[in-house]
């Protein structure tokens, strides 16, 4: 797992790489490079994500509970991430960004209530430790119809995976006659599911070293057993201090409902289904560097 400091060890590393490749001068800080048609831009950051989720599992006997996972769970609606990208630009209208953003929460909770998560039965006034993972995995491609020196507006399509990863861990009391004894359960399910949304971006140099973007975007697909609606959208404004390294301050908004349905066919039929809707906010804070 990669660690805030892990993150932070990254960003000085790649700091000193570009600033041993490419010497700033002080004609760096009088000519300013046009950052809007950059060949490489690596981005990376701290981020506050926001989370609020509702998700069921199914097993193979039928529905499972539809669970909160903040309240029924009291899983974190917050969560300090790292986040990480690479921007390829091959030609003056078209860039790659690829990218991952973490998400990853644990909690402890007594239930108040009795859930079916799967094919187990978690039963109120049980000790609990709930984790539930939504990474992201991104590819954005972006087509520029405006080119300009100071004003890029085009199309956006990003494809990509969820990595979502649920489970339960339960200790309960059992009794027998005047004796008694804790039982452990646990119940954990895991799957891909792919996503894309498609859209419009727009960047604008306002300054000098002053650069403000956004992209809005929306689909609504099914691929095989996944039926997904993906509404996202981001801005952001960067700062550049040099030809090298710039400092960004972005926000981002990802609206996922997934259904998933049975497997009909081999040894795995009926066992994977059950519905993910979250919405995912990240407040982040970072460096860019420019090769």
């Amino acid at each position: 797992m990669i660690t805030i400091r892990g993150t932070l060890s990254l960003a000085v590393a790649a700091i000193a790489i570009s600033v041993g490749a490419r010497p700033i001068t002080a004609q760096s800080d009088t000519t300013h490079q046009n950052h809007l048609y950059d060949k490489f831009q690596i981005n990376l950051s701290g981020t506050d994500v926001l989370l609020s989720s509702t998700l069921r599992v199914d097993g193979s006997r039928g529905n499972g509970t539809e669970i909160k996972a903040e309240g029924d769970l009291g899983l974190a609606r917050s969560k300090f991430q790292p986040r990480l990208s690479l921007r390829w630009r091959p030609g003056r209208r078209h860039e790659l960004e690829v990218g991952y953003q973490f998400a990853r929460r644990t909690g402890e909770k007594v239930l108040e209530k009795d859930i079916v998560f799967g094919d187990s039965t978690f039963k109120a006034n049980a000790t609990i430790r709930p984790t539930f993972n939504t990474d992201q995995g991104f590819l954005v491609y972006r087509f520029a119809f405006m080119a300009r020196e100071r004003t890029q507006v085009g199309l956006a399509l990003g494809v990509g995976p969820y990595f979502f990863k649920a489970g339960i861990d339960a200790l309960a009391s059992v009794s027998s006659g005047s004796q008694s004894r804790s039982v452990s359960y646990s119940q954990t399910k895991s799957l891909v599911g792919p996503t894309a949304s498609l859209g419009f971006y727009g960047r604008f140099r306002v300054g000098d070293r002053w650069y403000i973007d956004g992209d809005v975007r929306a689909i609504k697909i099914a691929i095989d057993r996944f039926d997904a609606t993906v509404y996202a959208l981001s801005g952001s404004a960067r700062y550049y201090v040099s030809r090298v390294v710039g400092i960004e301050a972005g926000y981002g908004f990802d609206g996922v409902k997934v259904d998933v349905g049975p497997r009909t066919s081999g040894p795995a039929a009926g066992l994977v289904s059950g519905q993910i809707k979250f919405s995912q906010q990240n407040f982040r804070l970072g460096l860019v560097v420019v090769p």
